[in-house]
Protein backbone atom coordinates (compact mmCIF):
# COMPACT_ATOMS: atom_id res chain seq x y z
CA UNK A 1 0.00 0.00 0.00
CA UNK A 2 1.51 3.37 -0.80
CA UNK A 3 2.05 5.96 1.53
CA UNK A 4 3.23 8.19 -0.43
CA UNK A 5 2.15 12.20 -0.13
CA UNK A 6 -0.77 11.67 -2.36
CA UNK A 7 -1.83 9.23 -0.23
CA UNK A 8 -5.31 10.15 2.01
CA UNK A 9 -5.11 10.50 5.40
CA UNK A 10 -7.11 8.30 7.64
CA UNK A 11 -10.55 10.47 8.83
CA UNK A 12 -9.94 9.42 12.61
CA UNK A 13 -6.00 10.85 13.37
CA UNK A 14 -6.21 14.26 14.51
CA UNK A 15 -6.17 17.42 12.50
CA UNK A 16 -2.60 18.97 11.85
CA UNK A 17 -1.92 21.87 13.52
CA UNK A 18 -2.02 24.99 11.88
CA UNK A 19 1.50 26.42 11.10
CA UNK A 20 0.67 30.30 11.78
CA UNK A 21 -1.17 29.61 14.67
CA UNK A 22 0.67 29.34 18.31
CA UNK A 23 0.23 26.42 19.69
CA UNK A 24 -1.15 28.07 22.94
CA UNK A 25 -3.81 29.44 21.01
CA UNK A 26 -4.92 26.06 19.99
CA UNK A 27 -5.19 24.33 23.44
CA UNK A 28 -6.35 27.32 25.99
CA UNK A 29 -10.49 27.51 25.89
CA UNK A 30 -11.79 30.90 25.07
CA UNK A 31 -13.58 31.56 28.39
CA UNK A 32 -9.33 31.61 29.81
CA UNK A 33 -8.40 33.69 27.36
CA UNK A 34 -11.09 36.17 28.17
CA UNK A 35 -10.36 35.92 31.78
CA UNK A 36 -6.85 36.91 30.59
CA UNK A 37 -8.00 39.78 29.10
CA UNK A 38 -10.03 41.26 31.58
CA UNK A 39 -7.29 40.63 33.64
CA UNK A 40 -4.79 42.77 31.08
CA UNK A 41 -7.12 45.00 31.14
CA UNK A 42 -7.42 45.72 34.91
CA UNK A 43 -3.85 45.67 35.30
CA UNK A 44 -3.46 48.73 33.09
CA UNK A 45 -6.24 50.89 34.46
CA UNK A 46 -5.43 49.73 37.91
CA UNK A 47 -7.82 49.33 41.33
CA UNK A 48 -8.00 53.33 41.32
CA UNK A 49 -10.62 53.73 38.45
CA UNK A 50 -12.58 50.67 40.53
CA UNK A 51 -12.35 52.74 43.95
CA UNK A 52 -12.94 55.85 42.39
CA UNK A 53 -16.41 54.10 40.38
CA UNK A 54 -17.48 52.70 43.60
CA UNK A 55 -17.16 56.24 45.44
CA UNK A 56 -19.31 57.88 43.27
CA UNK A 57 -21.99 56.08 42.84
CA UNK A 58 -21.95 56.23 47.10
CA UNK A 59 -21.56 59.83 46.41
CA UNK A 60 -24.68 60.24 44.12
CA UNK A 61 -26.85 57.66 46.18
CA UNK A 62 -26.33 60.08 49.47
CA UNK A 63 -26.28 63.43 47.26
CA UNK A 64 -29.98 62.31 46.19
CA UNK A 65 -30.71 61.49 49.27
CA UNK A 66 -29.86 64.75 50.98
CA UNK A 67 -31.64 66.62 48.09
CA UNK A 68 -34.69 64.25 49.11
CA UNK A 69 -34.38 65.42 52.84
CA UNK A 70 -33.74 69.25 52.44
CA UNK A 71 -36.91 69.02 50.28
CA UNK A 72 -38.74 67.53 53.34
CA UNK A 73 -37.49 69.51 55.58
CA UNK A 74 -38.58 72.52 53.40
CA UNK A 75 -42.27 71.17 53.81
CA UNK A 76 -41.91 70.55 57.44
CA UNK A 77 -40.73 74.22 57.56
CA UNK A 78 -43.70 75.46 55.76
CA UNK A 79 -46.12 73.81 58.12
CA UNK A 80 -44.43 75.34 61.08
CA UNK A 81 -44.53 78.62 59.46
CA UNK A 82 -48.16 78.15 58.87
CA UNK A 83 -49.11 77.00 62.72
CA UNK A 84 -46.99 79.61 63.88
CA UNK A 85 -49.38 82.21 61.91
CA UNK A 86 -52.28 81.07 62.27
CA UNK A 87 -51.67 80.61 66.34
CA UNK A 88 -50.67 84.39 66.23
CA UNK A 89 -53.00 85.57 64.56
CA UNK A 90 -56.03 83.66 66.94
CA UNK A 91 -53.70 84.93 69.74
CA UNK A 92 -54.79 88.80 68.73
CA UNK A 93 -58.03 88.45 68.13
CA UNK A 94 -58.14 87.01 71.98
CA UNK A 95 -55.93 89.63 73.08
CA UNK A 96 -58.76 92.16 71.20
CA UNK A 97 -62.09 90.17 73.00
CA UNK A 98 -59.54 90.85 76.70
CA UNK A 99 -58.98 94.44 75.93
CA UNK A 100 -62.57 94.73 74.92
CA UNK A 101 -63.65 93.07 78.51
CA UNK A 102 -60.89 95.06 80.75
CA UNK A 103 -62.80 98.20 79.23
CA UNK A 104 -66.18 96.96 80.16
CA UNK A 105 -65.00 96.06 83.59
CA UNK A 106 -63.12 99.66 83.75
CA UNK A 107 -65.97 101.25 83.36
CA UNK A 108 -68.51 99.49 84.92
CA UNK A 109 -65.90 99.49 88.04
CA UNK A 110 -65.86 103.51 87.99
CA UNK A 111 -69.40 104.25 87.55
CA UNK A 112 -69.49 101.55 90.83
CA UNK A 113 -66.78 104.17 92.51
CA UNK A 114 -68.87 107.56 91.77
CA UNK A 115 -72.02 106.27 93.34
CA UNK A 116 -69.78 104.73 96.18
CA UNK A 117 -68.45 108.26 96.68
CA UNK A 118 -72.08 110.01 97.37
CA UNK A 119 -73.21 107.52 99.47
CA UNK A 120 -72.83 108.69 102.87
CA UNK A 121 -74.99 108.36 106.21
CA UNK A 122 -77.28 111.10 105.04
CA UNK A 123 -77.32 109.75 102.01
CA UNK A 124 -77.71 106.43 101.34
CA UNK A 125 -76.77 105.33 97.91
CA UNK A 126 -76.03 101.52 98.09
CA UNK A 127 -79.31 100.87 95.96
CA UNK A 128 -78.06 102.64 92.88
CA UNK A 129 -74.42 100.72 93.79
CA UNK A 130 -75.47 97.38 94.27
CA UNK A 131 -77.40 98.38 90.35
CA UNK A 132 -74.34 98.49 89.19
CA UNK A 133 -72.47 95.81 90.88
CA UNK A 134 -75.20 93.54 89.54
CA UNK A 135 -73.73 94.47 85.65
CA UNK A 136 -70.80 93.44 86.78
CA UNK A 137 -69.30 90.51 84.15
CA UNK A 138 -68.83 87.29 85.82
CA UNK A 139 -64.81 87.00 85.68
CA UNK A 140 -65.15 90.90 87.35
CA UNK A 141 -66.97 89.69 90.32
CA UNK A 142 -64.33 87.12 92.19
CA UNK A 143 -61.79 90.02 92.22
CA UNK A 144 -64.20 93.07 93.03
CA UNK A 145 -65.20 91.00 96.22
CA UNK A 146 -61.79 90.43 97.13
CA UNK A 147 -60.86 93.92 96.59
CA UNK A 148 -63.64 94.87 98.59
CA UNK A 149 -62.96 92.72 101.46
CA UNK A 150 -59.51 94.45 101.57
CA UNK A 151 -61.30 98.03 102.67
CA UNK A 152 -60.47 98.84 106.09
CA UNK A 153 -63.55 99.93 108.42
CA UNK A 154 -64.81 103.71 106.58
CA UNK A 155 -61.75 103.92 104.10
CA UNK A 156 -61.96 102.74 100.38
CA UNK A 157 -59.61 99.65 99.51
CA UNK A 158 -56.11 99.97 98.03
CA UNK A 159 -55.34 99.73 94.66
CA UNK A 160 -57.81 98.41 92.33
CA UNK A 161 -60.00 94.93 91.20
CA UNK A 162 -57.19 94.34 88.43
CA UNK A 163 -54.27 94.39 90.50
CA UNK A 164 -56.01 91.10 92.49
CA UNK A 165 -54.87 87.15 91.53
CA UNK A 166 -58.78 86.84 91.03
CA UNK A 167 -58.61 88.87 88.26
CA UNK A 168 -58.11 86.47 85.44
CA UNK A 169 -60.26 86.04 82.39
CA UNK A 170 -59.96 83.53 79.94
CA UNK A 171 -59.40 85.72 76.72
CA UNK A 172 -55.84 86.49 78.28
CA UNK A 173 -55.40 83.01 79.76
CA UNK A 174 -56.06 81.75 76.07
CA UNK A 175 -54.12 84.78 74.06
CA UNK A 176 -50.97 83.48 76.41
CA UNK A 177 -51.26 80.35 75.10
CA UNK A 178 -51.75 80.65 71.53
CA UNK A 179 -49.03 82.59 72.12
CA UNK A 180 -46.76 80.77 73.37
CA UNK A 181 -47.71 77.86 70.37
CA UNK A 182 -47.20 80.50 68.01
CA UNK A 183 -43.56 80.69 69.64
CA UNK A 184 -43.43 76.87 69.38
CA UNK A 185 -44.15 76.76 65.91
CA UNK A 186 -41.84 79.27 64.83
CA UNK A 187 -38.90 77.48 66.98
CA UNK A 188 -39.92 74.28 64.76
CA UNK A 189 -40.09 75.98 61.66
CA UNK A 190 -36.42 77.29 62.38
CA UNK A 191 -35.14 74.06 63.49
CA UNK A 192 -36.61 73.01 60.56
CA UNK A 193 -35.24 75.61 57.95
CA UNK A 194 -31.78 74.66 59.54
CA UNK A 195 -32.13 71.41 59.37
CA UNK A 196 -32.87 71.34 55.49
CA UNK A 197 -29.96 73.58 54.72
CA UNK A 198 -27.27 71.59 56.71
CA UNK A 199 -29.28 69.02 53.80
CA UNK A 200 -28.07 70.84 51.39
CA UNK A 201 -24.14 71.18 52.51
CA UNK A 202 -24.24 67.41 52.82
CA UNK A 203 -25.08 67.54 48.80
CA UNK A 204 -22.47 70.55 48.43
CA UNK A 205 -20.17 68.12 49.97
CA UNK A 206 -21.27 65.20 47.73
CA UNK A 207 -20.65 67.01 44.93
CA UNK A 208 -17.14 67.85 45.98
CA UNK A 209 -16.83 64.06 46.17
CA UNK A 210 -18.30 63.52 42.93
CA UNK A 211 -15.55 66.32 41.52
CA UNK A 212 -12.55 64.93 42.72
CA UNK A 213 -13.17 60.86 41.50
CA UNK A 214 -14.19 61.68 38.59
CA UNK A 215 -11.48 64.26 37.52
CA UNK A 216 -8.84 62.47 39.47
CA UNK A 217 -9.73 59.38 37.07
CA UNK A 218 -8.78 61.72 33.88
CA UNK A 219 -5.60 62.78 35.26
CA UNK A 220 -1.82 60.86 34.28
CA UNK A 221 0.13 60.26 37.10
CA UNK A 222 -0.34 57.83 39.81
CA UNK A 223 0.69 60.04 42.65
CA UNK A 224 -2.16 62.46 41.48
CA UNK A 225 -4.90 59.94 41.00
CA UNK A 226 -3.95 58.64 44.51
CA UNK A 227 -4.28 62.39 45.71
CA UNK A 228 -7.45 63.05 44.03
CA UNK A 229 -9.21 59.66 44.92
CA UNK A 230 -7.45 60.38 49.06
CA UNK A 231 -9.42 63.79 49.01
CA UNK A 232 -12.28 62.47 47.03
CA UNK A 233 -12.56 59.83 50.00
CA UNK A 234 -12.22 61.84 53.08
CA UNK A 235 -14.73 64.26 51.77
CA UNK A 236 -17.35 61.42 51.39
CA UNK A 237 -16.74 60.08 54.72
CA UNK A 238 -17.06 63.58 56.14
CA UNK A 239 -20.46 64.10 54.19
CA UNK A 240 -21.84 60.98 55.36
CA UNK A 241 -20.94 61.08 59.58
CA UNK A 242 -22.57 64.95 58.85
CA UNK A 243 -25.51 63.17 57.12
CA UNK A 244 -26.00 60.57 59.61
CA UNK A 245 -25.87 62.69 62.32
CA UNK A 246 -28.97 64.90 61.37
CA UNK A 247 -32.77 63.98 62.05
CA UNK A 248 -34.07 62.43 58.96
CA UNK A 249 -37.53 62.97 58.03
CA UNK A 250 -38.31 59.10 56.46
CA UNK A 251 -42.63 59.92 57.01
CA UNK A 252 -44.65 58.67 54.03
Amino acid sequence: MTNGPDAPQDESSPPAPDPGRPESDAIVPFGDRLDEFAQERFNRTDWIELAAAVILALATIVAAWSACQATRWGGEQASASRGAIEARTAAAQETTAFGSQVIIDVQLWTLWLEQAQIDTPENDNSESMGFVAERFRDEFKPAFEAWVALAPDGEAPPGTPFDMAEYDPESRARAEALNAQSDEFADQAAEANQTGDNFVLTAVIMASVLFFAGVGTKLKGRAVRLFMLTVAFLFFLGGLAFMFSLPQNVGI
